[in-house]
Formats: structure tokens, sequence, C-alpha cells
């Protein structure tokens, strides 16, 4: 003799499509919210690496006792930034500014979907003898959905009589797109 299994209602049908009906629409959201956070955050991350090292290098001492200086600008590294992320050596003779990149020790452990700048107003040693104020901008920009339209942030120092002072603010421009 065969068993019948228990069947759903209607009204228990509609009941169970209604309650994941409702944790889709509130858990996909949520975890779409944090792909996005965590594309962004990675340029947040790495220019504030970038400032850190730059601002060693600018304290270091260096041969014949030269002190307070800057690299010349490099970058954009990679060329140009991709939707997913990927490996980039910084340090190879291909990528801009590659002395540069190595005289910082700016090197990501992880593949990048940003391309990254830094940018001195002037570069060479005894800057802060200087009458003016040198800045340096570190830049990253991508285009995270492959739209066209570009995320772009920026983090500043100023470099003057009082030494390297990094910005505490992020600029952004377009976070998302």
């Amino acid at each position: 003799m065969a068993r019948s299994r228990p069947s759903l209602s209607l009204i228990e049908g509609a009941l169970l499509l209604s309650l994941l009906a409702l944790i889709l629409a509130v858990f996909v959201p949520t975890f779409l919210r944090r792909i996005r956070t965590n594309k962004i955050s990675e340029a947040a991350e790495l220019l504030g690496e970038m400032s850190r090292r730059a601002q060693v290098y600018y304290d270091a001492t260096w041969p014949a006792q030269q002190r307070h200086c800057l690299p010349p600008a490099a970058g954009p590294a990679p060329t140009t930034p991709t939707e997913e992320p990927h490996a980039v050596d910084f340090f190879s003779p291909k990528t801009a500014g590659h002395q540069t990149w190595e005289a910082i020790g700016f090197q990501p452990d992880r593949p990048t979907r940003f391309s990254y700048r830094y940018t001195p107003s002037r570069d060479g040693c005894a800057l802060p003898g200087s009458e003016d104020e040198v800045s340096v901008v570190f830049r990253a920009d991508g285009d995270l959905d492959g739209d066209g339209v570009r995320s772009v942030f920026e983090r500043r120092a100023v470099v003057g009589r009082d030494g390297f002072s990094p910005a505490d603010a992020l600029l952004v421009h377009q976070r998302t797109e």
C-alpha cells in the first residue's frame, strides 16, 4: 500500500514564498552593498599605505647626509584600471615610475582594481628649506563596473617647515560611479 506524501496547501505555499521574498529583499541589497564597499576600500587602504611610505622615505637619512627628500612622480600603475582585480608588479621596469615605487617600497600585496599615481609638486632633497610648501597627491582611479565612468580617490600631504603632514581627509569623486 502506497503512502501519500503530505503536500502544502495553497496558503502554506504562499506564506513560504512571501517569507523567501522578504529574506531576499533584505539580504540581497545588503550583500550588494558589501561587495561595492569592498571594491572601494582597496583605494582608501592603499592610498593610506602609499602616504605612510612616502613619509618614511621623506624622513629617512640618505647617502651624503641628505635628508627630507621626495622622489619624482610615478604612475599611473597599472596604466589602465580594470573591473576585476589583477596583480601588478609596481617594481617592474615596464611599470610607469617603477624606480619611485621601489624607492618608497609601494608594492600592493594583493590584486588591484585601481590605477595609482604619486605626484609631488616638486621633488628632490632639502625641501623644508624652501620658501614654498610642497604638496603631494596620492591618487587612485578605477572603473569598477566597466561603464567608462571612473571613481577617483585622493589623499594629500603637505611638506613644509614642520615636516611631512598628511591630510586626514580622503577626497572622493564618483565613489561608486
